[in-house]
């Protein structure tokens, strides 16, 4: 029992290092790593569509149709995709945009806090960010980039403490 939880323990040290050289890339070079992991999306999203599309062929009536519709209209996205990156990086930059001002009025809107005025700046902050996001599609992909790497680098510091104590727990059994 205790050789099966020093594999697993191997595995997710193994799972955190690529978490945190995924972190590290999105940090040094958040722009290129986003646009690669677009395009490894679109790849995904484009071998998932056509696998719908053949499987529909073992479906009978709407089923076929709906099946064989979804797989065809993945495609055409999957397409998008691949062949336009930076058109699907702008999207998000607009959609993180947007996303930034709503949270802002959010907070502007806010009733019940005790400084309220420190909430409404907040929020005033949030909604310029937003607009800049918005105007400024590479600040936001640097900005998604760099929350998204930190967020790795937390997560996969985390498991390797996790592979540690499992690593500890089966070599204490």
């Amino acid at each position: 029992m205790s050789k099966t939880f020093r594999t697993l323990a191997l595995i997710e040290l193994f799972g955190a290092a690529l978490l945190i050289l995924l972190g590290f890339m999105l940090i040094w070079w958040p722009g290129l790593t986003l646009q690669s992991l677009v395009m490894f999306c679109g790849a995904f999203l484009l071998v998932e569509s056509i696998s719908a599309m053949i499987g529909a062929w073992r479906c009978y009536g709407v089923l076929r149709w709906l099946r064989g519709g979804v797989g065809a209209l993945g495609v055409a996205l999957a397409l998008l995709i691949v062949l336009l990156p930076g058109l699907t990086l702008s999207f998000i930059a607009a959609a993180v945009g947007l996303w930034t001002i709503m949270c802002g009025l959010g907070l502007m809107t806010e009733k019940t806090a005790r400084r309220r005025w420190l909430y409404v700046l907040a929020g005033v902050l949030l909604v310029l960010a937003g607009i800049w996001f918005i105007f400024n599609h590479a600040a936001a992909i640097i900005t998604v980039g760099l929350w998204a790497g930190m967020s790795l680098l937390v997560l996969g510091m985390s498991q390797v403490a996790a592979a540690i104590a499992v690593w500890r727990a089966a070599k204490n059994s």
